[in-house]
Formats: C-alpha cells, sequence, structure tokens
C-alpha cells in the first residue's frame, strides 16, 4: 500500500544526487561491559539479527509510480521482504585501530548513496578499535527521519540501567505490532490512497514550491549584490582559492574530536547560553 510522503520529505528525494547526498548519519563510540569479550558483542549481535520482526519506519520503501502520477510516496514492506544483512553490517578497522582507521571507513561509509530499491537506512557494527571499544555507525535518509528523530531512534534501543540486558535493537519494534491494513475491494491499494491525497497533495507541493521562491528570490538578489559590491558572500567573485571554494563531489571525509562536557557546560554558563548554543558554535567556527 503505497501512502502519501509529506511534499517537504519528497524533496529530499527530488534534490539529491550522487554529489549533493540527502542522508544523516551518526557516530557512537562504546565500551564494552567489564569481563566482556568481542566474542560476547558479535553474540548479541547475531542474536539481534536472527529475529524477524522490524519496526514500521524501518520498512518504509520510497517510491512512486503511475497511479501517484509521479508523487514519491511510502511502501510498507512486509517484515520477511527487509534484507536485515544488507541493512546492518559489521565492519572491522584496520590496524593500528585508531580514530584515524575508523574515520577513515566513516568516511567512505557516508560518501555512498542509499539504496533506493531498499528502506533508506543502513547500520553499521564497527570492530578492532585498539582500545577495546567498538563502534555503531548510522544512515538514513533525511526523507525518512531528520537527525534529530534518527538520535530518539537509537536512545529508545539503550536503558539507563547499565544492567538491564536483552534491550531490543534500534530496528526491532518496541510496541506491539498494529494489525496491516487490508487491501481495497478492487485491490489497487495505491489508487485507492492516493486518490483520495493527490489535491492535497499537489496543493500544498505548490504552496511549498510557491513559499520557498517567494523567499528565495530577494535572498538570491541580495546575495548577488554583495557580491558584485566586493561585500563577500556565498557567491563572492573576490574570493580567495581555498579548498572550500571548489565545486562539491560526492566524497566525504569525515573529522571529530572530543571535549569534556564539563567543560562546555561552564563555558554555557559564563556565556549565559545553552550547551546546545555552545557546541553549534563550536562547530560552525
Amino acid at each position: 500500500m503505497l501512502l502519501p510522503m509529506a511534499p517537504t520529505d519528497s524533496l529530499f528525494l527530488l534534490g539529491e544526487s550522487r554529489e549533493h547526498p540527502m542522508h544523516v548519519g551518526g557516530l557512537a563510540v562504546f565500551t564494552p561491559p567489564e569481563g566482556t569479550s568481542a566474542a560476547d558483542l558479535r553474540a548479541m549481535f547475531d542474536t539481534a539479527l536472527a529475529g524477524d520482526q522490524v519496526a514500521a519506519p524501518f520498512r518504509k520503501r520510497a517510491r512512486r509510480s503511475v497511479t501517484s502520477l509521479g508523487q514519491w510516496g511510502w511502501d510498507t514492506l512486509p517484515h520477511h521482504e527487509v534484507d536485515l544483512e544488507h541493512h546492518v553490517r559489521r565492519d572491522a578497522l584496520p590496524r593500528p585501530g585508531g580514530m584515524a582507521e575508523l574515520m577513515t571507513l566513516v568516511s567512505r561509509l557516508h560518501g555512498t548513496l542509499l539504496d533506493r530499491s531498499r528502506p533508506l537506512w543502513e547500520m553499521h557494527l564497527i570492530e578492532g578499535l585498539a582500545d577495546g571499544r567498538y563502534a555503531v555507525y548510522t544512515k538514513i535518509h533525511h526523507a525518512l527521519a531528520d537527525g534529530a528523530s534518527a538520535m530518539r531512534l537509537l536512545r529508545d534501543s539503550m536503558s539507563e540501567d547499565p544492567h538491564r540486558r536483552n534491550m531490543p535493537a534500534p530496528w526491532q519494534p518496541r510496541t506491539p505490532l498494529a494489525a496491516v491494513p487490508a487491501p481495497t475491494a478492487s485491490g489497487d491499494a495505491d489508487t485507492a490512497v492516493f486518490g483520495s491525497a493527490l489535491p492535497s497533495m499537489a496543493w500544498d507541493a505548490a504552496r511549498a514550491a510557491a513559499g520557498e521562491v517567494a523567499g528565495l528570490l530577494p535572498a538570491a538578489l541580495g546575495t548577488m549584490d554583495r557580491a558584485r559590491r566586493g561585500k563577500g558572500g556565498a557567491v563572492s567573485l573576490t574570493a580567495p582559492h581555498t579548498v572550500f571554494n571548489v565545486p562539491i563531489s560526492g566524497a566525504r571525509h569525515v573529522a571529530a574530536r572530543s571535549f569534556p562536557l564539563e567543560r562546555i557546560r561552564l563555558l554555557a554558563k559564563h556565556a549565559d547560553a545553552t550547551i546546545n548554543d555552545i557546541v553549534l558554535t563550536m562547530c560552525a567556527g
């Protein structure tokens, strides 16, 4: 059954290209509990993969057809059609297994587009860190979830109790499965669902596009005027040649730094700001 997709979400699919991927990613590094080994971790991983139930958000595949008049929609696959071995993978770092090797691997993983013939997400368990830790890299398309939603999905699979075990994997359901809607009498579920939704979808899409154009036109004219007068800006005609003002390719390079949380809290206190304000400022700088 093809369900309508929000116009803002479909824009992420329409605007995607090899040079401009539209997925978001997250990297988390974990320390195993005392007394555990890599074999224990792999056993937990294999147990999670052995399950045959996948939560609804992780079964949604983007699709469009003639019956939807080319509009993008969500096709929720049955559990048995989701190939977890494709979406959930295990990777190992080469020696010496430091942060440099981890960043190189994540850069390569993040630079590839998600397969649109499948649900738009991947999760990688990364082993081989020299200090005994392991990492989890998650990639999910922005049409399916934004960064905050993706982090919520990951957080929901964790517990504040360090002694709790057998938590569900991020892709596994946490509530009883809802009944799957029955197809319409004619059997043409796509047409039935989209038939009632197409007028409002078309109107929403047109209104969103008109709003974007109305807002972008003055901004673009102002930017070009500042560039013409040498005032700087995103398209400044006098910008120096640096590694940043070159055509964007599909390759990505991930870099990371660690800072004590107490230091960030202290900065937020002195600046009368939030922790989020400080982190955003550091990233922007």
